[in-house]
């Protein structure tokens, strides 16, 4: 049976609305429709057979049967709060017509990094991977692109994602971390533990964080557990990554930078091992991912300075991960959009690293700063990504490392961490060379 059959034979209850146009949403309408389903698209910017999104009308959706809800949907809203049809996203339609074995992974930080390791290096062995999820292509396009020519899926899952898919099972499961972020999206932190718990749920095997006392709470959810960190058998300590006792490699073998990496690498390890992998081959395959933009990338090394492109460090728990593998003098470029952040934590890992000062940017920097005042760190008011470099240029002496780890949203000033990292690799470039 062809896949989009499949789909027609979940006989969905019609009609469905598909809450949000963006490339999950996308992906979902098309693929519902091809499929037979009478199925309406609503979004922000309603255009052509695109109706308006009222997220504020808790009637909008009283005559659909099923919601279809994007990730960046607030299912809070009155609109979906009040849906009477049954709420699922495209992860759970791909949950419910997937055959193949799935890898997931979620955290507030490394997921990505990790899913790329996954992918990589299951490709060098052999296996034919489709790599999907949050990382930016949609579930249900890598499940219909030439399925029978597929061995298993490694997928990135956000919080969002992980709220409504509870057909989804995973042959092998990674939570790397549950540190604060979002928090303009859930009620409480606890809240946001909650849905990244689910993938936990939802594993058959699940690789934990034991240095993480929200991920060693998930202990019993999983059918079984593998854990990773600090006084573990599986764990990186003297430079390299150990497995049971057994050294599979040392760190300086990676090709990436920072002991968040390290332990990154170490949870693919893990995942693959679980997985059935030779271990040998894999730490061979995975010692030549060399990375992925915009986190913890080197820009470039200009008078014995080198400059660290972190953008995607957008909360402070990634900035803390960067800021921990890091023993140089640094000049930290921080400042952005909050969430709701409390940066009293950003004040005291900063306290706790190698940092000389910190380089504000950020249209409404004030709450960072305050808590900067409250700890006694030094720093400087840039505002601008253009004067934050030339500050650090003309600061910064041979050894010193200058970091862009923002521990914040860019979308203040950018379109995105994207263009963040991109204007400072512009910056220091034009400055610098």
């Amino acid at each position: 049976m062809m896949m989009q059959e499949k789909l027609a034979a979940l006989r969905l209850p019609e009609p469905i609305a598909v809450v949000g146009m963006g490339v999950s949403g996308k992906s979902a309408f098309r693929y519902l429709q091809a499929a037979g389903y009478q199925v309406q698209a609503f979004d922000g910017k309603a255009q052509g057979e695109i109706l308006p999104l009222c997220l504020d009308d808790p009637a909008q959706f009283a005559a659909f049967a099923t919601l279809i809800v994007s990730p960046g949907i607030d299912r809070r809203t009155a609109a979906i709060a009040s849906a009477g049809g049954e709420v699922i996203n495209d992860v759970e339609l791909f949950a419910r017509l997937v055959e193949k074995p799935v890898l997931a992974v979620t955290g507030s930080n490394g997921k990505s990094t990790v899913v790329s390791m996954l992918a990589e290096t299951l490709s060098a062995l052999g296996q034919r991977v489709r790599l999907c999820g949050n990382i930016g292509r949609p579930v249900l396009e890598a499940l219909f692109d030439a399925p029978q020519e597929t061995d298993c899926y490694v997928v990135e899952l956000s919080s969002y994602q992980l709220e409504v898919c509870p057909s989804l099972q995973i042959a092998v499961g990674a939570i790397v971390n549950i540190t604060p972020d979002h928090l303009d999206r859930y009620d409480s932190f606890a809240d946001y533990a909650q849905a990244k718990a689910n993938l936990a749920r939802q594993s058959a095997v699940c690789v934990l964080n034991a240095d993480d006392a929200q991920c060693t709470a998930l202990a019993d959810l999983a059918t079984q557990t593998l854990f990773y960190g600090k006084g573990q058998a599986v764990c990186v300590q003297d430079d390299a990554l150990w497995l049971d006792g057994e050294k599979v490699l040392d760190t300086r073998q990676l090709s990436v930078y920072g002991a968040h990496n390290a332990a990154n690498a170490l949870v693919a390890l893990l995942m693959l091992r679980a997985f059935g992998a030779d271990m040998a081959e894999a730490a061979a395959a995975l010692c030549l991912f060399k990375g992925l933009p915009h986190r913890m990338v080197l820009v470039g090394e200009y008078g014995g300075v080198r400059y660290l492109n972190d953008s995607k460090a957008t909360n402070i728990g990634a900035t803390a991960a960067a800021l921990a593998g890091i023993s140089a003098p640094i000049y930290l470029i921080a400042g952005g959009v909050g969430k709701n952040q409390d940066f009293k934590e950003l004040a005291q890992v900063i306290l706790q690293s190698s940092v000389k000062k910190v380089l504000l940017i950020g249209v409404d920097n004030r709450d960072m700063q305050a808590a900067l005042q409250t700890g006694g760190i030094d720093y400087v008011d840039c505002g601008e990504m253009h004067h934050a470099v030339q500050y650090a240029k003309q600061a910064a002496q041979a050894g010193d490392w200058v970091l862009l780890s923002p521990a914040t949203a860019s979308f203040d000033q950018f379109s995105g961490y994207d263009a963040r990292g991109s204007c400072f690799a512009y910056e220091v470039q034009n400055q610098c060379q």
